[in-house]
Protein backbone atom coordinates (compact mmCIF):
# COMPACT_ATOMS: atom_id res chain seq x y z
CA UNK A 1 0.00 0.00 0.00
CA UNK A 2 2.81 2.36 0.93
CA UNK A 3 4.74 1.37 -2.23
CA UNK A 4 1.73 2.25 -4.45
CA UNK A 5 1.42 5.81 -3.10
CA UNK A 6 5.17 6.30 -3.53
CA UNK A 7 4.85 5.33 -7.22
CA UNK A 8 1.95 7.75 -7.71
CA UNK A 9 3.84 10.59 -6.07
CA UNK A 10 6.85 9.83 -8.26
CA UNK A 11 4.63 10.06 -11.36
CA UNK A 12 3.24 13.38 -10.14
CA UNK A 13 6.72 14.71 -9.55
CA UNK A 14 7.85 13.67 -13.02
CA UNK A 15 6.50 16.81 -14.74
CA UNK A 16 4.25 18.33 -12.10
CA UNK A 17 0.97 17.51 -13.81
CA UNK A 18 0.61 13.82 -13.28
CA UNK A 19 0.65 13.11 -17.03
CA UNK A 20 3.36 12.31 -19.51
CA UNK A 21 4.15 13.83 -22.89
CA UNK A 22 2.94 10.66 -24.55
CA UNK A 23 -0.45 10.95 -22.83
CA UNK A 24 -0.66 14.62 -23.85
CA UNK A 25 0.15 13.84 -27.51
CA UNK A 26 -2.42 11.04 -27.55
CA UNK A 27 -5.06 13.39 -26.11
CA UNK A 28 -4.28 16.09 -28.70
CA UNK A 29 -4.35 13.51 -31.51
CA UNK A 30 -7.70 12.23 -30.24
CA UNK A 31 -9.16 15.74 -30.20
CA UNK A 32 -7.83 16.40 -33.70
CA UNK A 33 -9.35 13.21 -35.06
CA UNK A 34 -12.65 13.97 -33.33
CA UNK A 35 -12.67 17.47 -34.85
CA UNK A 36 -11.88 16.09 -38.30
CA UNK A 37 -14.68 13.54 -38.08
CA UNK A 38 -17.13 16.22 -36.92
CA UNK A 39 -16.17 18.39 -39.91
CA UNK A 40 -16.56 15.66 -42.54
CA UNK A 41 -19.92 16.89 -43.81
CA UNK A 42 -18.17 20.20 -44.50
CA UNK A 43 -21.47 21.97 -44.96
CA UNK A 44 -21.89 25.42 -43.52
CA UNK A 45 -25.01 26.42 -41.62
CA UNK A 46 -26.10 28.73 -44.43
CA UNK A 47 -25.76 25.99 -47.04
CA UNK A 48 -27.76 23.68 -44.79
CA UNK A 49 -30.55 26.25 -44.62
CA UNK A 50 -30.54 26.70 -48.40
CA UNK A 51 -30.66 22.96 -49.05
CA UNK A 52 -33.22 22.30 -46.35
CA UNK A 53 -36.24 23.90 -47.95
CA UNK A 54 -37.53 24.81 -51.37
CA UNK A 55 -39.02 28.19 -50.29
CA UNK A 56 -35.57 29.43 -49.29
CA UNK A 57 -34.12 28.28 -52.61
CA UNK A 58 -36.97 29.97 -54.45
CA UNK A 59 -36.49 33.19 -52.47
CA UNK A 60 -32.76 33.16 -53.21
CA UNK A 61 -33.41 32.59 -56.93
CA UNK A 62 -35.91 35.45 -57.07
CA UNK A 63 -33.60 37.70 -55.05
CA UNK A 64 -30.58 36.95 -57.26
CA UNK A 65 -32.60 37.62 -60.39
CA UNK A 66 -34.20 40.90 -59.33
CA UNK A 67 -31.14 42.40 -57.57
CA UNK A 68 -28.61 40.94 -60.01
CA UNK A 69 -26.41 40.13 -57.00
CA UNK A 70 -25.31 36.53 -57.39
CA UNK A 71 -23.68 36.34 -53.94
CA UNK A 72 -26.85 36.37 -51.83
CA UNK A 73 -26.22 35.27 -48.24
CA UNK A 74 -28.45 32.23 -47.72
CA UNK A 75 -28.69 32.66 -43.93
CA UNK A 76 -29.81 36.26 -44.43
CA UNK A 77 -32.24 35.14 -47.14
CA UNK A 78 -33.70 32.59 -44.72
CA UNK A 79 -34.17 35.34 -42.14
CA UNK A 80 -35.86 37.64 -44.69
CA UNK A 81 -38.13 34.77 -45.73
CA UNK A 82 -39.05 34.06 -42.11
CA UNK A 83 -40.01 37.69 -41.48
CA UNK A 84 -41.92 37.96 -44.77
CA UNK A 85 -43.92 34.79 -44.05
CA UNK A 86 -44.78 36.06 -40.56
CA UNK A 87 -46.23 39.22 -42.11
CA UNK A 88 -47.88 37.56 -45.13
CA UNK A 89 -49.11 33.93 -45.03
CA UNK A 90 -49.33 33.85 -48.86
CA UNK A 91 -45.69 34.88 -49.29
CA UNK A 92 -44.34 31.40 -50.08
CA UNK A 93 -47.04 30.79 -52.72
CA UNK A 94 -46.20 34.08 -54.45
CA UNK A 95 -42.48 33.34 -54.31
CA UNK A 96 -43.17 30.08 -56.13
CA UNK A 97 -44.99 32.04 -58.85
CA UNK A 98 -42.04 34.43 -59.18
CA UNK A 99 -39.53 31.59 -59.25
CA UNK A 100 -41.29 30.11 -62.28
CA UNK A 101 -40.86 33.48 -64.04
CA UNK A 102 -37.15 33.68 -63.20
CA UNK A 103 -35.75 31.62 -66.06
CA UNK A 104 -31.99 31.31 -66.52
CA UNK A 105 -30.34 34.24 -68.26
CA UNK A 106 -33.15 36.73 -67.61
CA UNK A 107 -32.08 40.17 -66.40
CA UNK A 108 -33.82 42.32 -63.76
CA UNK A 109 -35.74 44.47 -66.26
CA UNK A 110 -37.16 41.47 -68.09
CA UNK A 111 -38.00 39.83 -64.78
CA UNK A 112 -39.82 42.95 -63.60
CA UNK A 113 -41.78 43.09 -66.86
CA UNK A 114 -42.87 39.46 -66.41
CA UNK A 115 -43.78 40.09 -62.77
CA UNK A 116 -45.85 43.12 -63.79
CA UNK A 117 -47.70 41.07 -66.39
CA UNK A 118 -48.42 38.45 -63.71
CA UNK A 119 -49.65 41.13 -61.30
CA UNK A 120 -46.76 40.61 -58.88
CA UNK A 121 -44.84 43.85 -59.38
CA UNK A 122 -45.74 45.35 -55.96
CA UNK A 123 -44.77 42.06 -54.35
CA UNK A 124 -41.43 42.12 -56.16
CA UNK A 125 -40.86 45.73 -55.04
CA UNK A 126 -41.27 44.59 -51.44
CA UNK A 127 -38.50 42.03 -51.90
CA UNK A 128 -36.14 44.51 -53.58
CA UNK A 129 -36.84 47.12 -50.93
CA UNK A 130 -36.14 44.61 -48.18
CA UNK A 131 -32.80 43.59 -49.66
CA UNK A 132 -31.64 47.15 -50.24
CA UNK A 133 -32.86 48.70 -46.98
CA UNK A 134 -32.46 45.64 -44.76
CA UNK A 135 -36.00 46.01 -43.42
CA UNK A 136 -39.25 44.21 -44.09
CA UNK A 137 -42.27 46.50 -44.10
CA UNK A 138 -42.49 50.23 -44.57
CA UNK A 139 -44.70 50.96 -41.60
CA UNK A 140 -43.83 51.68 -37.98
CA UNK A 141 -43.93 47.99 -37.28
CA UNK A 142 -41.28 47.12 -39.86
CA UNK A 143 -38.68 44.55 -38.94
CA UNK A 144 -34.96 45.22 -39.24
CA UNK A 145 -33.28 42.11 -40.65
CA UNK A 146 -29.92 43.45 -41.81
CA UNK A 147 -28.06 46.70 -41.41
CA UNK A 148 -24.47 46.46 -42.54
CA UNK A 149 -25.39 43.66 -44.98
CA UNK A 150 -28.13 45.71 -46.69
CA UNK A 151 -27.44 45.89 -50.43
CA UNK A 152 -27.60 49.70 -50.51
CA UNK A 153 -24.30 49.70 -48.63
CA UNK A 154 -22.75 46.86 -50.62
CA UNK A 155 -22.82 48.72 -53.92
CA UNK A 156 -20.76 51.63 -52.51
CA UNK A 157 -18.68 49.83 -49.90
CA UNK A 158 -15.41 50.70 -51.65
CA UNK A 159 -16.00 54.44 -51.21
CA UNK A 160 -18.46 55.00 -48.37
CA UNK A 161 -18.83 53.61 -44.89
CA UNK A 162 -22.09 52.40 -43.44
CA UNK A 163 -23.51 55.38 -41.53
CA UNK A 164 -23.50 54.94 -37.78
CA UNK A 165 -23.00 57.18 -34.81
CA UNK A 166 -19.29 56.82 -35.39
CA UNK A 167 -18.11 58.35 -38.66
CA UNK A 168 -15.61 55.57 -39.20
CA UNK A 169 -18.37 52.96 -39.62
CA UNK A 170 -19.13 49.75 -37.77
CA UNK A 171 -16.24 47.75 -36.39
CA UNK A 172 -13.95 50.79 -36.80
CA UNK A 173 -11.66 49.55 -34.05
CA UNK A 174 -10.54 46.62 -36.19
CA UNK A 175 -8.78 48.94 -38.69
CA UNK A 176 -5.09 49.77 -38.25
CA UNK A 177 -4.31 52.75 -36.06
CA UNK A 178 -3.72 55.91 -38.15
CA UNK A 179 -0.28 57.48 -38.32
CA UNK A 180 0.29 59.89 -35.43
CA UNK A 181 1.43 62.92 -37.45
CA UNK A 182 -0.22 62.52 -40.81
CA UNK A 183 -0.35 66.28 -41.46
CA UNK A 184 -4.15 66.65 -41.22
CA UNK A 185 -4.07 68.65 -37.99
CA UNK A 186 -1.19 70.82 -39.18
CA UNK A 187 -3.11 71.71 -42.33
CA UNK A 188 -6.01 73.14 -40.32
Amino acid sequence: MKHESATKSAALNKNGTGSTRREFICAVAGLTVTGAIAAIPGVSFAATIASASDPVKAFITVSQTITEHKQIDSALAARFLEVFTQRDPQFVARISQLERLAIAGIDARQFMTKATQAGLNEFLYQIVTAWYTGTVGDDYHGTLVAYKQALMYQTVRDGLVVPTYCSKGPMWWTAPVPVENDGLIASL
